[in-house]
């Protein structure tokens, strides 16, 4: 089945609009974003299955009120067929013959498939692609199993949804479900009720034992009280240890360090300053020195490797004339240019037309002004006179079929028409019927009359007959079955028999009447009749056809003679335009004489052929003047040429190829001409700069020397080594120093006051403070755990004692644990409904599967082999342990969906669908629709696709909306233009 072609009334942007689709089975709409690609696409399934009323209005256009539209199918089986929509409910079905038929029909050649159907199996777009992109990579390989299936996610949504609802419902193990929360609900609430019952039968007993309890609590907190303020005191002894055993550890030290106790410091930062910065002097002093010998180099060779004066002042010379040289060549090329386009188009011009006219020919043709209307006169003549000959013989051949036609049909009649004697012996026998069948007639109605007023009567007592035995029969049947009377049985079956022989024989004698009323009437004694009404009905037709064919015989000997006069009045006309025609070729072999290139022309074209000729000499001219122009720019750019020639033989240096490289070349040597000389500017200044340098900083190394020998005598230090050693040593005594009065800070601040005597003077033995620590945490975790299982005891027991004086909750509890199992069969009883859904739509699923999964799977290799380049040649369908897979043979390696990049995701998606596609085409037929989904595709694969494309057409119309211009060129099927 094709789509031939589509007129929009009105639909979305497009309103007006016919499309008109080719023979060809692929056909590209091509358009930017916002042209109406998908509002198309739409339009198209809105012809085939129509839209509901709130959909339409969505398309309802902007500027028009219409809605609707007309769409031409071939159909292979019903040839043409028309539908026409209009709004969501007015729709027409026409067939090849004309004739109007219903929706059934017209389903019957869809296959009886619906929209979604349709949009599953043989349409889709980017936006299904953006669907499957925006999923969980876990739930890829269902979804593709879902498409290969049925050609649709529609199968995978529902059972997605089925599983969540039934997952949010109830789980074996779960908890937070709904139908597992009611559940533990439930069981709670029993639970609860179970406890209240039992605890309402011991209330004194549990006030007692409360009393008892709240006794034992207050003796277990105070031992608890006791037991950790001796296990807080050996936790501090065991946290102040490390620091009593550092602080005799730092008193030990600073003994040793006692010889520089008493070393000044106050003047280290300043000779330590001058120690770096004395260093600091040096190398830079170096380093300044090293670049003063590199300068110097540089300059000695910068001088040697500089141009003279003389071939400096001819260098820039020269490359002053650049700017001039370059407009020149550029004007050259220009002129190069213009002047081979003239000369082409010339020449094209002549061939495309055929002129036979050369181009020296045109240098010296000239066009008289009054020529252009000569030649219209000429051409306008010799149209009217064709037309009028055109018409004349056309008239000629018509009236001659009219002429012959009309002949034979005169024969025809004439044969047809009977003699005189003939049609004189059947008015003979018509009147003799009249004159003797008058009187009988009348007599015979009156009896038609009698006889059919019995019948009627006749007719009328059968049905009083017929319903009066039937009341009868039935009241006695009634009344013996509800007075249980057998007899009566017997009597309505008596009255249902004489009613059926009674009402035979009154039909008996109906049927004998009618057949007197239909047969003639026998003639009365006496009378003989010659003809009989038969025959009389017989003459007076024959009399009619001979009257009618007398009729028509006259009116065509009267068209006849009119046709004869036409013709020659035909004649007469044509006679006149070959007298015409003879003039007019005088004159044009006048013209064709005075100019020779008209003798191969036809008339009609000699006005177009002086508007070229006048172009052309135009451009002849325009020719000749770029010519000479040319010729001046050529002389100056060789002279320049000539002068470079020379600077480079003079100079020594090799001529270039060409004159844009030796132009290139003198801009190098200028560039490095000038860099030289602003080297030899920069390494002056640079030297210079260094040797003042160097002068600053020996003075300031003299003036540090000196200051620092004066810090050092000051010292009582021989040297900066023996300066820097004992300042070591006095940094690291007064950092002990710290550390001790920052350790007994410390222990003040840990021991509480009342405690700081015994503590400190307490031993250091970490082993008897551990042991202790270790006996008191596990006698007070003891006493802890007694005293929270008294809580728990006296708390369970407060709430017995107020569930017992909460007696009357109880029934409240029992209520409400009914309503709560009422309402968890409501929904146990929906969990079940869904559960059996999921399980029937799994089984159509794998029902499907055994049917077709082979054939899809089979026929969506072929496709994704040939998209991927033979990169993947082999799918697997997912099984019970794994997911989809492919593969490729070569390599033996197989990849699962999630692991492919988003581009073979797509093309796999795109494969599946394509299988479906050709799998359900082959019974339906119906076209295949895609608008831009190859839009993660590369070139390479975009190509593939083109191929495969164009191999789907060959046996199904596709249809392809894309933006892209190379995929719709490179299809290679018809291309229709959407503008936006």
């Amino acid at each position: 089945m094709k789509i031939k072609e589509i007129t929009i009334y009105g639909f979305g942007r497009w309103v007006d609009q016919t499309f008109s689709f080719s023979n060809s089975n692929l056909i590209t709409l091509l358009g930017d974003n916002e042209s109406g690609k998908t509002t198309l696409h739409q339009f198209i399934i809105y012809m085939l299955f129509g839209m509901t009323k709130k959909k339409c209005d969505f398309y309802r256009p902007k500027t028009s009120s219409k809605l609707g539209g007309r769409m031409i199918i071939d159909h292979p089986f019903e040839g043409t067929v028309w539908i026409e929509r209009l709004d969501a409910s007015q729709v027409q079905y026409f067939a090849n013959n004309g004739e109007e038929r219903d929706e059934a029909w017209f389903r019957k050649l869809l296959g009886n498939m619906n929209a979604e159907a349709f949009q599953s199996i043989y349409s889709f777009s980017n936006q299904d692609l953006a669907v499957f992109q925006n999923m969980k990579e876990s739930d890829i390989s269902e979804l593709l199993l879902s498409i290969g299936l049925t050609g649709s996610a529609a199968v995978y949504k529902v059972e997605k949804k089925l599983q969540s609802e039934l997952q949010k419902q109830f789980k074996p193990s779960g908890t937070k479900p709904v139908i597992n929360e009611k559940l533990n609900e439930i069981r709670a609430m029993d639970k609860q009720l179970g406890e209240s019952k039992r605890l309402e039968k011991s209330y004194k007993e549990q006030v007692e034992k409360i009393h008892t309890l709240e006794k034992k609590h207050t003796l277990k907190k105070a031992q608890i009280a006791q037991t950790n303020e001796q296990l807080e005191k050996e936790q501090l002894m065991e946290k102040i240890l490390p620091v009593r055993k550092e602080m005799q550890l730092v008193s030990g030290e600073l003994q040793e360090l006692a010889d520089v106790r008493d070393f000044p410091l106050d003047d280290q930062e300043q000779i330590k300053t001058l120690y770096i910065d004395i260093n600091n002097i040096n190398r830079e002093l170096e380093s300044q020195q090293a670049t003063l010998d590199t300068y110097t180099k540089k300059k000695k060779d910068l001088e040697i490797a500089s141009l003279q004066n003389e071939k400096k002042a001819q260098l820039d010379s020269l490359l002053n004339q650049k700017a001039e040289i370059t407009l020149m060549r550029e004007r050259q090329r220009t002129l190069e240019q213009d002047y081979s386009y003239k000369t082409r188009e010339i020449t094209e011009m002549i061939q495309e037309k055929q002129i036979h006219i050369t181009a020296d020919e045109l240098e010296q043709q000239e066009l008289p002004f009054y020529l252009e209307k000569e030649w219209g006169s000429l051409r306008k003549e010799q149209e009217n006179i064709q037309d009028k000959l055109t018409g004349s013989i056309q008239k000629k051949e018509q009236l001659l079929k009219e002429k012959s036609r009309m002949e034979e049909e005169q024969k025809d009649l004439n044969q047809e028409l009977l003699a005189e004697a003939h049609i004189k012996e059947l008015n003979q026998r018509i009147e003799a019927y009249k004159q003797k069948n008058h009187q009988d007639g009348r007599q015979q109605k009156n009896m038609y009359q009698i006889l059919e007023k019995m019948i009627q009567e006749k007719q009328k007592q059968g049905r009083m007959l017929a319903i009066t035995g039937a009341v009868i029969a039935l009241a006695g049947a009634l009344t013996g079955f509800t007075a249980d009377i057998p007899w009566l049985y017997l009597i309505s079956l008596a009255v249902v028999a004489g009613v059926y022989y009674f009402r035979r024989i009154q039909l008996q004698d109906i049927k004998q009447l009618k057949q007197q009323r239909e047969s003639p009437q026998q003639n009365h004694p006496g009378q003989e009749t010659d003809v009989t009404e038969a025959e009389y009905r017989e003459a007076k037709e024959i009399l009619e056809e001979q009257q009618e064919l007398q009729r028509r015989l006259h009116s065509l000997e009267d068209r006849l003679q009119h046709t004869r006069s036409q013709f020659e009045a035909n004649e007469a006309v044509r006679f006149d335009l070959a007298e015409q025609q003879n003039s007019l070729e005088e004159n044009v072999v006048d013209q064709q004489n005075q100019f020779p290139f008209l003798q191969t022309v036809n008339v009609l074209y000699w006005q177009d052929i002086y508007h070229l000729l006048q172009k052309l000499i135009q451009l002849t001219n325009e020719k000749q003047s770029l010519e000479k122009e040319l010729d001046r720019v050529t002389e100056r750019i060789y002279e320049f040429s000539n002068q470079v020639k020379n600077w480079f033989k003079t100079n020594g240096l090799a001529n270039q190829t060409n004159l844009e490289e030796m132009m290139l070349a003198l801009e190098d040597i200028q560039q490095h001409e000038q860099q030289h000389q602003h080297e030899l500017q920069q390494l002056t200044q640079f030297i210079m700069d260094v040797q003042n340098k160097l002068t600053v900083l020996k003075q300031k190394r003299s003036r540090y020397v000196e200051e620092r020998d004066k810090l050092l005598k000051a010292s009582g230090t021989e040297s900066e080594e023996i300066y820097f050693e004992k300042q070591t040593r006095k940094e690291q005594y007064n950092k002990l120093y710290e550390r001790l009065e920052e350790l007994k800070e410390r222990l003040q601040i840990l021991i509480p006051e009342e405690w700081q005597q015994e503590l400190t003077d307490a031993p250091l033995e970490a082993e008897n403070y551990y042991k202790n620590k270790k006996e008191l945490e596990l006698a007070l975790a003891d006493y802890e755990e007694d005293l929270e299982q008294l809580k728990s005891q006296l708390a369970e027991q407060r709430l017995r004692i107020e569930q017992l004086e909460s007696e009357e909750d109880i029934s409240l509890q029992m209520h409400q644990l009914a309503m709560e199992k009422e309402e968890l069969e409501d929904l146990v009883r929906n969990w079940a409904v869904q559960k059996t859904a999921l399980r029937m739509l799994q089984a159509a699923k794998n029902q499907f599967k055994d049917k077709y999964l082979a054939l899809v799977i089979e026929t969506a290799q072929i496709y994704f082999k040939e998209i991927t380049a033979n990169q993947y040649d082999t799918i697997y369908s997912p099984a019970a342990e794994r997911s989809f897979q492919v593969e490729n043979s070569k390599k033996k390696q197989r990849f699962y969906v999630e692991e492919l990049s988003q581009g073979t995701k797509d093309q796999l998606y795109i494969s599946l669908r394509f299988a479906i596609n050709e799998v359900m085409a082959k019974t339906s037929g119906l076209p295949f629709l895609m608008d831009d989904a190859f839009v993660h595709f590369d070139m390479n694969r975009t190509e593939k696709m083109q191929k495969v494309l164009r191999r789907l057409a060959e046996e199904q119309q596709v249809i392809l909306f894309t933006c892209r211009r190379e995929l719709a060129e490179a299809a290679n099927g018809d291309i229709i233009h959407l503008s936006t």
